[in-house]
């Protein structure tokens, strides 16, 4: 990954000699905040270091926790635990410099402010008794701790694991040129001994001449295991030692956030890390590798054979040259460019699928359902029956242990789903809740935003209303009615989506223009407003910094918005009908869209407007929904249901999909040009209005409400 910094560089020449001086200082700005640290191992361990030897503790948790995000998130479950041991040992290693520096009261805090995350998990129970220790260098339980063998050993088991990490995580086309290059080097190496060879056949004066051969290439090297010492922690046997060779086989999945530095994941305890032996020493790479970090240090290859990744870089060219193509042709939907800029902002990684972009006939096409059921299975499904009016909303908190539900009448329930659903404790607001959002971090708080445009903040361990503001507080909420509300990744502040209420017939004064609002999470004041011209905006989300907004409307367009500015840098045709569900893939290269023409749609975040797929769902997918005017489907005079809460939900591999029906929620696999159906859960007997799907677990639960009030809690098994 050492090219990476010269490849910023090239990228500051390109824009310098384009004059785009605005986007290049905007890389600037960037590139000094950047966490990654250009993939720089080295640099990202000195980053720990520093943060231990300062005692910033938020930093070390905001540090880990975009590393979650951004880095751990795209790796298999099997890594879960090595990802857990170095965690844990990097909070040791913190507590252990502040014995070492005599920093009592940093203890003390770290204990404070770490208790609700770590009181549950049992490696750590003992370690409360440190700041009421005396002697702790001495006690047989901690001295290990103290050891330089273990500290040392510790650092290098963190620079190899980010090391491999890096060597394997997927680049983009423009940060893959070494490696194209090298190929294309190595095939004109073995044409030229071709081209000698069949000269030497072709040659009849020369019938005793050598044949030239070529040698045959080496077999691939399994993955060596640089360290397996992890985070050792106390003493085992041999055959406790757990090797990575197998574990790192096939790196591309999904990964649980983490429950300490950040946000807690699956609510589970740290596995405890294997002690080596006296003679082990600290891990250490190995030594007959050939691709090496930035520091210096060598690093292992992939195990995966040399004819995959041929195959995979020739699909990747064949990508590449199709989507040149087609923009030749005029395939390529015209994109509108309100401002002449640049998405820098976002780095996204390249797709598994190729980006087929498609003229209206094609997109047409009724969607290809095949028989894939052997991928999901159902475990298990319970009911949850406490609202007596339609479900707007039914949404995990990011581990997983909490639902938050609500409906048109105003009423929101927290409740657990497992090990059957219980509640947990309940608020009603004033209106129908069109929003609900949990805080990312911390998973206590909740925000509610309501259709009389009402924003309530509600702390659910203490079980009461932090604040609450309205049109009487708040000047730019009057006359509103609140269709979404978006948190930023740090949660500093929250971005409201308004549209103005319906007024009686007769009204002189004129409704006030749909728009976008930043509101400050604690002065609870509104930093930027920003006018949506010719559109609401019915559902949008972030990328992984806040700095992009991804909006769909309701006259059927996606924008692209610049919160930095604001200012919408990319907008275009997507649906016929309003766009209601906005999702972005893991990797944040593709944005998933469902609309009223009950069409589910895939576009490419690089190439803003290319259509990657678009195909029509099955009946009730996306409504319409009917209901009753006293809030039961079925009853009474039936009114039209506009769905406020999300109509599709994606899989933490981001290859699957949870969507609605009318009998219950189906899970597809999303292919390059077809949508194959893997599961249908059912267990419902009204249509479903709203799914979530939670991936903190191996076994992911997903969350359906429908129309009767009814919700159920669903276990999948992804084999």
């Amino acid at each position: 990954m050492s090219h990476i910094q010269y490849l910023d560089e090239l990228v500051k020449e390109y824009l310098l000699f384009r004059g785009f001086s605005h986007t290049l200082r905007s890389l600037d700005n960037e590139l000094k905040i950047d966490k990654d640290k250009g993939f720089r191992v080295d640099r990202l361990v000195d980053q720990v270091l520093s943060s231990i030897q300062t005692y910033d503790l938020i930093g070390l948790r905001e540090l880990w926790a975009h590393l979650d995000r951004r880095i751990f998130a795209r790796l298999p479950h099997t890594l879960l635990p090595c990802v857990r041991k170095l965690e844990t040992s990097i909070l040791r290693l913190y507590v252990i410099n502040t014995i070492q520096t005599n920093k009592p009261d940093k203890l003390v805090e770290f204990f404070e402010k770490m208790a609700p995350d770590l009181q549950s998990q049992s490696e750590w129970r003992e370690w409360f008794i440190l700041p009421y220790l005396k002697g702790v260098e001495e006690n047989p339980s901690f001295a290990m701790y103290f050891t330089r063998q273990w500290q040392d050993t510790l650092l290098v088991s963190l620079h190899n694991f980010l090391a491999v990490v890096f060597q394997s995580i997927e680049l983009p086309t423009l940060a893959s040129y070494r490696d194209e290059a090298s190929k294309i080097a190595r095939l004109q190496e073995e044409n030229e001994l071709l081209r000698v060879r069949l000269a030497a056949l072709t040659t009849s004066d020369q019938p005793t001449l050598e044949l030239l051969t070529i040698p045959d290439p080496p077999p691939p090297q399994h993955l060596m295991d640089d360290f397996y010492n992890i985070a050792q922690e106390a003493p085992s046997s041999d055959n406790q030692l757990k090797s990575l060779k197998t574990i790192l086989f096939g790196l591309g999945g999904g990964l649980p956030t983490s429950p300490i530095l950040g946000r807690r994941g699956a609510g589970g305890a740290v596995t405890a890390s294997p002690q080596p032996s006296p003679s082990a020493g600290p891990a250490t790479p190995s030594s007959n590798q050939g691709p090496s970090s930035s520091s210096g240090h060598p690093v292992v290859r992939r195990t995966s054979s040399q004819a995959p990744a041929e195959e995979k870089k020739r699909m990747r060219s064949s990508s590449v040259a199709s989507m040149s193509s087609s923009r030749n042709s005029g395939e390529h939907i015209p994109v509108k460019r309100l401002v002449q800029s640049t998405v820098s902002s976002t780095r996204p990684s390249r797709s598994p699928t190729k980006i087929r972009p498609q003229d209206e006939s094609t997109s047409s096409t009724k969607t290809d359902i095949t028989s894939d059921k052997g991928s999901f299975l159902l475990l298990g499904q319970e009911g949850y029956y406490e609202h007596r009016a339609v479900v707007t909303h039914a949404v995990f908190n990011p581990s997983g242990t909490l639902v938050a539900s609500a409906d048109i009448d105003g009423v929101v329930k927290l409740w657990s789903p497992s090990p059957f659903p219980k509640t947990h404790c309940g608020v009603v607001v004033k209106s129908a809740v069109t929003a609900v959002e949990w805080l990312p971090r911390g998973e206590r708080f909740l925000l509610i935003a309501t259709k009389a445009a009402t924003l309530r903040l509600f702390d659910t361990r203490d079980k009461k209303t932090v604040w609450e503001i309205g049109p009487d507080t708040c000047p730019v909420l009057k006359d509103q009615r609140i269709m979404g509300v978006r948190m930023s990744p740090g949660e500093g502040n929250a971005v409201v989506s308004v549209a103005p209420r319906v007024r009686p017939q007769g009204t002189s004064t004129p409704p006030a223009q749909p728009a976008l609002h930043t509101i400050d999470m604690k002065s609870l004041k509104v930093e930027s407003s920003y006018r949506i011209e010719g559109g609401v905006v019915n559902g949008c989300i972030m990328n992984h910094n806040g700095g992009l907004l991804v909006c769909g409307c309701n006259d059927g367009s996606m924008r692209i918005i610049d919160l930095r500015c604001p200012d919408v840098i990319a907008s275009w045709p997507a649906h016929q009908g309003e766009v209601f569900t906005v999702r972005l893939s893991p990797q944040e290269n593709n944005i998933y869209t469902i609309g009223s023409d009950n069409r589910f749609a895939c576009w490419s975040m690089a190439q803003t407007g290319a259509r990657v797929m678009d195909h029509v769902l099955h009946e009730r997918a996306a409504g319409p929904f009917l209901v009753g005017v006293g809030g039961v489907a079925g009853s009474g005079r039936s009114v039209l249901l506009r769905p406020y809460g999300p109509l599709f939900a994606l899989h933490q591999d981001g290859e699957h999909v949870l969507t609605c029906s009318s009998t219950g929620p189906i899970v597809y696999k999303v292919g390059e040009s077809s949508l194959e159906q893997a599961l249908v859960v059912g267990g419902h007997k009204s249509p479903i209005v709203t799914v979530d799907w939670c991936n903190a677990l191996q076994c992911g639960t997903s969350v359906a409400a429908a129309l009767d009030g009814s919700v159920t809690v669903a276990t999948l098994m992804h084999q």
